[in-house]
């Protein structure tokens, strides 16, 4: 959207990255948080899914992402978390808090399995041939540890009774 016939926003915000050279009273931390505006926008519209915000927080990097992910409401919050994974529960993403913790974990990207050759080997070694299980070795307990104390503050919060 262009006001007066001028160059549209994004055309606006290439023509500014290109000079940034030449803007240098411009600092980092404004072209970071003109990164967050985007990228909460990002977050808050609709059609974002799990691959596209994994490649968003590639792009910006984790400090913007998380400062913009933190900064959502509860509303917005829960309805990105119900936009990524349809089957939430409700009671998963009740609070902001846990509706964004519900977002990282399902952000986190896939592990890579690594196969090694001698990993054959290795369970072949691990199993009993007779019984065709794992051993478990379990340590009896020592009475090394020493005991849990307790608190040794007693402070007027302690004698409260009403």
């Amino acid at each position: 959207m262009s006001f007066g016939g001028g160059p549209s926003g994004f055309n606006a915000i290439k023509a500014l990255v290109d000079s940034s050279a030449d803007f240098r009273a411009v600092a980092d931390k404004d072209w970071a948080a003109a990164a967050g505006l985007i990228v909460k926008k990002l977050l808050i519209a609709a059609g974002q899914t799990g691959q596209s915000l994994i490649a968003l927080r590639a792009a910006v990097g984790d400090e913007i992402f998380e400062a913009q992910l933190k900064s959502l409401s509860h509303h917005q919050a829960k309805l990105l978390a119900k936009r990524l994974d349809k089957s939430v529960a409700d009671l998963e993403v009740s609070t902001a808090r846990a509706a964004i913790g519900h977002i990282r974990t399902l952000l986190v990207p896939a592990p890579v399995v690594e196969e090694k050759a001698n990993e054959p080997e290795a369970e072949a070694a691990a199993t009993d041939p007779v019984t065709d299980e794992t051993e478990t070795v379990t340590e009896p307990p020592t009475d090394d540890t020493p005991p849990a104390s307790p608190n040794p503050y007693f402070g007027r919060k302690s004698f409260r009774t009403g």
